[in-house]
């Protein structure tokens, strides 16, 4: 992927993550495939493009006092448990099933 469409998808990425709250991973997933990345590579670069994305996103909320800190906890204590197993699933899913899925 060259410069400008990388910049060009990053900021799609990021509008679609930062406005919606969610959704920016998929879009990405999508852009990086297209670019011929291979799909597991794509979902893996995704995890990694959307924690940059959503670091900013969570600061700027943070800031302006738009966070409910008890459902911060318990969302965030199930979403570790469910990305780390998702993480661990991806290596052992075919490429057919990843789209499938």
């Amino acid at each position: 992927m060259n410069s400008k469409k990388s910049v060009l998808s990053g900021i799609i990425i990021g509008f679609v993550n930062g406005i919606f709250g969610s959704g920016g991973g998929t879009v990405c997933v999508y852009m990086l495939e297209k670019n011929g990345i291979e799909p597991h590579k794509s979902h893996a670069s995704a995890v990694l493009i959307i924690l940059c994305v959503s670091i900013v996103s969570a600061a700027i909320y943070f800031f302006k006092a738009h966070v409910d800190f008890k459902s911060i906890a318990l969302a965030s204590s199930g979403g570790i448990i469910g990305g780390a197993a998702g993480a661990f699933l991806l290596n052992k899913i075919s490429d057919k099933w990843l789209h499938i899925i």
